[in-house]
């Protein structure tokens, strides 16, 4: 469980628009800017659009502050006391409780809360079109009114098979699908170096097909392991068997998980499943997805037991049940 009663209970990872944040705290745009430019209150961070981007704690650390400004304290010494607790290392405890789970969307009013289905269709129709600062608004929006799961899950994950499907069917050049996919891969390139892996935890190793250059999947998959306390070593494109297997025997994970978008690249892991198989016990689960395995039954049934499902909650939900 989370401590959401002190500022360490949030993530710190910027994923908040300056509305959101007005919204929240009731602390006027100008004020927020006043408390950063004379106090140092805040280091948001910045998205690719230039944006300011706020995390939970960032809006903790807000409310904890305006709470001693409205009981009397000058700003001035209210971070004062702040930074004080910081060099003690100590975190100050809310006096108005946050009852959110450490995923609740906090920001706007429902009314203002677009569906992750519009959202996701937006943002296909932007990168198709080459709209990136469009795009980059668009998750934003996202990010600032849902979950992150919810974002991974339901806006990312979905457009990113729709631009794949489209490119198989010819209905999007290899250009739009490059442009698309490499947009996706910064932003979720971000997410996981924001979020990192947790210190303890299951150790999973995550990456491409041999001759697979196609990450984001696996990128997405990783984020929402990493999210749900396993610790990933990703190795990101092209993993070549031989040196593959060679490092598993050495770390010995608890979890192989590789991907694969064609059926060339699938095949070509079958290497990597019967060196897994002649591993001493207790041998890491193999877990194979990606578009090649979503879309061929007969690559699903060379890896009995492989293959987890369409989605990365579906592999997580199912590792979870063991």
């Amino acid at each position: 469980m989370v401590d959401n009663s002190r500022l360490s209970g949030y993530h710190d990872a910027p994923v908040y628009t300056i509305k959101t944040v007005v919204h929240v705290t009731g602390i006027t745009p100008a004020t927020l800017r006043a408390w950063e430019r004379r106090y140092g209150v805040l280091s948001p961070g910045r998205s690719e659009g230039g944006y300011r981007l706020y995390s939970e704690r960032d809006i903790a650390t807000l409310l904890w502050l305006k709470h001693q400004v409205g009981a009397g304290v000058a700003i001035s010494r209210a971070v004062a006391l702040l930074n004080m607790h910081h060099q003690a290392g100590e975190e100050p405890e809310l006096s108005v409780r946050l009852d959110l789970p450490r995923d609740q969307p906090i920001g706007v009013a429902s009314k203002e809360v677009r569906s992750t289905g519009a959202i996701s269709e937006d943002l296909l129709d932007a990168l198709l079109a080459y709209r990136e600062s469009e795009a980059e608004a668009l998750l934003g929006e996202a990010f600032g009114l849902h979950p992150v799961e919810q974002v991974l899950e339901q806006i990312i994950a979905p457009t990113l098979v729709e631009i794949g499907e489209r490119w198989h069917d010819g209905e999007a050049t290899i250009i739009q699908e490059h442009f698309a996919t490499a947009f996706l891969r910064r932003r979720l390139t971000v997410l996981f170096d924001v979020y990192g892996s947790p210190p303890s935890g299951p150790l999973a190793i995550t990456g491409s097909a041999p001759s697979e250059w196609h990450d984001v999947g696996i990128l997405l998959v990783s984020l929402t392991l990493s999210r749900h306390g396993w610790r990933v070593i990703h190795l990101g494109q092209n993993v070549p068997a031989d040196h593959l297997v060679r490092e598993i025997s050495r770390q010995r994970p608890n979890l192989v998980c590789l991907s694969a978008a064609t059926q060339e690249s699938a095949k070509g892991l079958v290497e990597v499943a019967e060196a897994i198989h002649k591993l001493p016990e207790p041998q890491p689960r193999l877990a194979l997805g990606g578009w090649a395995f979503n879309n061929h039954l007969e690559l699903r049934l060379l890896f009995p037991a492989a293959y987890f499902g369409a989605t990365a909650s579906e592999l997580v939900t199912r590792l979870a049940g063991h």
